[in-house]
C-alpha cells in the first residue's frame, strides 16, 4: 500500500469516526444545557398550563428523527431549537416570568444554536441525503402555528403560558433525540 493510499484510508476512517460522534458539543455539553433549560422553562413561570392549544404537536418529526441517520437527526435538534428562540425573541411584555431565569434561558438558546449550527456546518459534509427537509418544514410550520397562536392572543400572559408549556414539550423530545444521538441508538 502506497503512502496515497494509506492517507486516503486514515482520512475515511477519522471522517467516518468524527461522523459517528456527531457533534462534540451535543455529545458532551447538550445535556447540561438542556436539563438547565428544562429547569428554568419550569420555574420561571407557574405551574404549566393544561389549557391545550389546537395545534397538534409534531410527535411525528421526533419519531423519525430518532431513526435517522446523524446528519438529519443534528439538522431537526438544530431547527427546533432556533424555532424556539425565534418565538421567545417576540413580545414578552405581558409576562410576570422571573426576569433572571427568561434572560438566562433565552440565552442559552442563543448559545445553543450558534453551536448547534456549527454542528450542522461540520456534519453536511458527510451527510448529504437531505432526508431532514420535510421534518423541518414541518416544524417551521408547528411553530408557526404557536406564533400565530400567541399574535390571536395579543402576546397576553395566558397565551404564553400555553406556549411554554408546548416549549417544554419539545424540549423534552430533543432531550431523548440528543440521548439516542449520544448512545449511538438512532439510525
Amino acid at each position: 500500500m502506497d503512502l496515497k493510499s494509506l492517507l486516503r484510508c486514515c482520512f475515511v476512517l477519522f471522517c467516518g469516526q468524527n461522523f459517528s460522534l456527531g457533534c462534540r458539543w451535543i455529545r458532551y455539553r447538550y445535556k447540561d444545557v438542556s436539563r438547565e433549560n428544562l429547569q428554568l422553562l419550569a420555574n420561571m413561570g407557574g405551574e404549566f398550563v393544561r389549557e391545550k392549544v389546537n395545534i397538534p404537536f409534531p410527535n411525528k418529526v421526533y419519531s423519525n428523527a430518532k431513526h435517522s441517520q446523524m446528519g438529519d437527526s443534528i439538522s431537526i435538534l438544530y431547527e427546533a431549537i432556533r424555532q424556539i428562540r425565534k418565538l421567545y425573541s417576540k413580545d414578552m411584555n405581558s409576562v410576570t416570568w422571573d426576569s433572571v431565569k427568561l434572560d438566562r434561558f433565552q440565552s442559552n438558546l442563543h448559545r445553543t444554536t450558534s453551536e448547534l449550527e456549527q454542528c450542522t456546518r461540520e456534519i453536511t459534509y458527510s451527510d448529504s441525503t437531505g432526508s431532514h427537509g420535510k421534518e423541518n418544514r414541518s416544524l417551521k410550520r408547528h411553530f408557526k402555528k404557536l406564533e400565530h397562536y400567541l399574535k390571536t392572543k395579543d402576546y397576553s400572559a395566558n397565551a404564553w403560558e400555553v406556549v411554554r408549556t408546548e416549549v417544554w414539550k419539545h424540549l423534552q423530545r430533543l432531550d431523548l433525540l440528543t440521548t439516542a444521538m449520544r448512545t449511538g441508538t438512532n439510525a
